[in-house]
C-alpha cells in the first residue's frame, strides 16, 4: 500500500472529523467524518478557508490566530485541545472539542484538527438540573470520559467509560486521588488544576493531555478539559472533567509521521529525513561520509521473478546494510534500488573501507525459497565537510561519484570536483536545451554533399546549431550526446525533422529540382515503435516528395537489430525514404551486416579519409567502396579537406563527398542560394 493510500485509509477510518489546513488557513484534506459532521462535501470546502466552518467572531478572527501563532510560537489550542463551536453548511452551530496538531516538513507547514461533536454531551449537561436520574443514564452512556474532582483532587464521580478504560468498578475508584490513574507525577496535575479553585472568579478551563494507566497494564491517551462547577460555597466546589480517548488519532498521526519520514518497505529513513538528521549529527564529528549505494540492473530481478521476490531482496538488502556497518549510522532508501548511508569516519580511506565491506557483504548470494540471487553494487562517496558543508547537496555529490565509478567499471567512486563540474555542465546543457527546443532557438545549417566526379551539389546534410543567449555558440559535439542520453534526443529529432520539412517545402516552391536533405536520427528514436509513421506523416503534411528526405543512422542502431528498428527501416525504404549509415568505421566496423540489412548510402568517417593517402588507409577505403558497390550501396566520404584526398577518392570510384575543401556547413538560406547559383550556371 502506498503512503497516499494509507493516509487516505486513516482519514477514512477515523470516527472523529479530521481536517488538515495549511498555514494560510486553506483546507487541504477533509475526512469522511468531517463531511458528515459539517454537512459539506469535500469538493465544496477543499481550497477554501477553514473559517467557513466557524461562527462569528471566530470565523473573522481565525486567520489572525494563525498569524499570531506563527510570529509568537504561542498557541492556545495546539497540542492541548479545547471546546469550541462549529458551524454546519445549513448555518446551524454546535459544540465540539477541537484538538490541533502541527506538522512541519521542509517548506510545508500543516495543522491537523480533530473535531469531536459535543452536541450529545452538551445536551446531557443541560438536562442535569431537571433530571438527576436521566442525567446519570445519559452520562453513563457517553463514550467520552466524565468525572468530578473535589478540592483535594479526589474522584467523586466517574462514568462507565472511565471505569472501563481503567478496567475497574466505580466503587473502587471513588475517593481515590486522580493522580493515581495518570502516568504523570501527581504534583504536576495538582499544580495545573489548583488555579481553578484558587481564583473564585474564574470561569475558564484547563486542558490536560495525559496517559491513563489501566489495571491490566494498558495505557490510554486522553485529552481532558477541566472546569470549575458553580456551587453556593467554596467548600462544595468541584471540578468537572471531560475526557476524550485520542489514542487512535495519536497513533494515526504517529503513523502518518512515520510514513512521511520512512520507507514503508524496508523501514529505513527516506532521503529527506536522512538529510534532516544529518544536519545535526554530522556536526557532532570532525569528519563524516555519505555513501550512495546503487544495485545494478535490479529491475531484471523484478522482471524475471516478480515484485514479491524483488521486495524480499530489498528488505534483505536493507538488513545487510545495517549489519555491515558496525558503528553509528543513518540509512535511507531513496529509490527502487538505491540507498544512502551516513557514517562518521576518521579519514577518506576509512570511508572506502566501509564501502568495500558493504560491497563484499552484499555480494553473498541471497537465498529466497528455491532461488539464489546475486546482486552487484556500486558505491559513491562524498565527504563532509571537505566536499561540501551543505548537507542537502551531499547526496548529489555521492551519486556523481557513483556514476563516475560505474562509467569506468569500478565498484567505488570518490567524489571529485572536476567530475562534478562536468556533471553540472551536462545538467545545465540539458535544461537549457529543453528551453531552446521549446523557444525555437536552434538553427538548421546545411552542408552540401558533392558528386566526386564533377563536384556539383548532389544533396545536403542537415546539421543543428545552437547560439546560446548567454554562452554564445555551443558545439553540437557537446549538446547532441547529452540530448541522446535523455528523452531530449527524441525531441531534438522531431524539432530538426519539422524544421527541415518546412525548409524543403519553401526551397522547392522556387526550385522543383532542389536535392534531398539527410537528417541524423537518434538510435533510440529509430528503434521506437511506429517511428516510420511519424516520419511519413510529417512528409505528407509538408507536401514534399518522399525522395526529398534521407535518414542517417549510426552503425549501433543497425547492429542492435531490434525488431522495431528493422520494421522502421523496411517500412521507410519501401515508401522511398533513403537510409544511410553515418560515421561508418567508428562503431562495429563490420562489412558483414551490409549483406542482410537494407541501406542506400554508406558514409565513411573522416578518421579513415584522413589516412587515405597512406598505403593502409587507402586499402581500407578502397575495400569499403568495392564491397559497398557489390551491394549496390552508394558511398559518401566525410571530412574531405585536400585536393589530394578528393583525387584519390575519384580514382577509387567513390560516389559522393563532403568536407571543408568544397563547402563548410552553411545557414539554410545560404545553402539554398548556393544550389540556386549552381543550377543557374549549369543552365547557362
Amino acid at each position: 500500500m502506498s503512503t497516499q493510500d494509507l493516509a487516505s485509509a486513516l482519514m477514512g477510518a477515523a470516527v472523529d472529523a479530521i481536517i488538515v489546513i495549511d498555514d494560510k488557513g486553506i483546507i487541504q484534506q477533509f475526512s469522511d467524518s468531517a463531511q458528515s459532521l459539517f454537512g459539506y462535501a469535500a469538493s465544496e470546502v477543499m481550497g477554501r478557508n477553514v473559517s467557513i466552518l466557524m461562527p462569528e467572531p471566530d470565523a473573522r478572527n481565525h486567520d489572525q490566530y494563525i498569524e499570531n501563532y506563527k510570529h509568537s510560537g504561542n498557541g492556545k489550542i495546539i497540542g492541548i485541545g479545547r471546546d469550541v463551536r462549529g458551524q454546519k453548511k445549513n448555518g446551524e452551530t454546535f459544540p465540539m472539542h477541537l484538538s490541533v496538531g502541527e506538522s512541519k516538513q521542509q517548506n510545508q507547514h500543516l495543522f491537523v484538527g480533530i473535531c469531536h461533536d459535543l452536541s450529545d454531551y452538551t445536551n446531557a449537561l443541560n438536562k442535569l438540573a431537571s433530571a438527576e436520574q436521566r442525567y446519570r443514564e445519559i452520562v453513563q452512556a457517553q463514550k467520552q470520559f466524565i468525572l468530578r474532582l473535589d478540592s483535594d483532587f479526589r474522584i467523586t464521580f466517574a462514568n462507565a467509560s472511565f471505569t472501563r478504560a481503567l478496567g475497574t468498578e466505580a466503587e473502587d475508584i471513588i475517593g481515590a486521588p486522580i493522580s493515581v490513574f495518570f502516568n504523570e507525577p501527581g504534583y504536576r496535575i495538582h499544580r495545573r488544576l489548583a488555579s481553578l479553585f484558587s481564583d473564585k472568579e474564574t470561569s475558564g478551563e484547563i486542558a490536560v493531555k495525559v496517559t491513563m494507566n489501566g489495571q491490566d497494564g494498558s495505557q490510554t491517551l486522553v485529552e481532558w478539559s477541566f472546569r470549575r462547577t458553580s456551587t453556593p460555597s467554596d467548600d462544595e466546589a468541584e471540578l468537572q472533567g471531560f475526557g476524550i480517548d485520542v489514542s487512535e488519532q495519536e497513533r494515526a498521526l504517529e503513523q502518518a509521521h512515520y510514513l512521511r519520514t520512512h520507507d514503508p518497505l524496508t523501514g529505513l529513513l527516506n532521503k529527506q529525513s536522512l538529510v534532516q538528521d544529518c544536519r545535526v549529527w554530522f556536526k557532532s564529528a570532525s569528519l563524516s561520509a555519505l555513501l550512495y549505494l546503487d544495485i545494478e540492473h535490479f529491475s531484471l530481478i523484478n522482471q524475471r521473478y516478480g515484485y514479491e521476490i524483488g521486495d524480499a531482496v530489498l528488505i534483505k538488502l536493507a538488513n545487510r546494510i545495517s549489519r555491515a556497518i558496525q558503528r553509528a549510522n543513518h540509512c535511507a532508501r531513496t529509490g527502487a534500488d538505491k540507498f544512502l548511508i551516513a557514517v562518521h569516519v576518521s579519514s577518506k580511506a576509512d570511508a572506502e573501507a566501509i564501502a568495500e565491506r558493504l560491497i563484499e557483504y552484499l555480494s553473498t548470494p541471497f537465498k529466497l525459497r528455491d532461488k539464489q540471487l546475486n546482486v552487484r553494487a556500486t558505491v559513491g562517496i562524498a565527504m563532509y565537510p571537505s566536499d561540501s558543508e551543505n548537507i542537502e547537496v551531499l547526496p548529489e555529490l555521492a551519486e556523481s561519484a557513483k556514476d563516475y565509478a560505474r562509467r569506468r567499471n569500478r565498484r567505488i567512486g570518490i567524489f571529485d570536483f572536476e567530475h562534478h563540474r562536468v556533471l553540472h555542465r551536462q545538467m545545465e546543457i540539458e535544461q537549457d536545451l529543453k528551453d531552446a527546443i521549446e523557444d525555437h532557438q536552434l538553427e538548421i545549417f546545411l552542408q552540401p554533399k558533392y558528386w566526386v566526379s564533377n563536384c556539383t551539389i548532389a544533396g545536403f546534410e542537415a546539421l543543428v546549431r545552437w547560439q546560446h543567449p548567454r554562452e554564445g555558440f555551443i558545439s553540437p559535439g557537446e549538446f547532441v550526446p547529452i540530448a541522446e542520453k535523455s528523452s531530449l534526443g527524441l525531441e531534438l529529432d522531431r524539432y530538426v525533422m519539422a524544421t527541415v520539412f518546412d525548409m524543403i517545402a519553401r526551397a522547392r516552391s522556387a526550385m522543383a529540382d532542389f536535392p534531398p536533405v539527410a537528417i541524423n536520427i537518434t538510435p533510440a528514436h529509430f528503434s521506437q515503435v511506429d517511428f516510420q509513421k511519424l516520419v511519413l506523416a510529417g512528409i505528407a503534411e509538408s507536401g514534399i516528395p518522399i525522395a526529398s528526405i534521407e535518414l542517417e543512422i549510426t552503425e549501433g542502431a543497425v547492429m542492435e537489430h531490434s525488431t522495431e528498428a528493422q520494421d522502421n527501416l523496411d517500412a521507410l525504404r519501401e515508401k522511398g525514404v533513403r537510409i544511410a549509415i553515418d560515421d561508418f568505421g567508428t562503431g562495429y566496423s563490420s562489412l558483414n551486416y551490409l549483406r542482410f540489412i537494407g541501406i542506400d548510402d554508406l558514409k565513411i568517417d573522416k578518421t579513415f579519409v584522413d589516412e587515405i593517402l597512406t598505403n593502409k588507409g587507402g586499402v581500407i577505403i578502397k575495400s569499403i567502396i568495392d564491397i559497398a558497390a557489390a551491394h549496390n550501396i552508394q558511398v559518401v566520404a566525410e571530412g574531405v579537406e585536400t585536393d589530394e584526398q578528393l583525387q584519390r577518392l575519384r580514382e577509387m570510384g567513390c560516389h559522393l563527398c563532403q568536407g571543408y575543401l568544397l563547402s563548410k556547413p552553411l545557414p539554410a538560406d545560404e545553402a539554398i542560394n548556393l544550389f540556386y547559383r549552381q543550377s543557374f550556371h549549369r543552365l547557362e
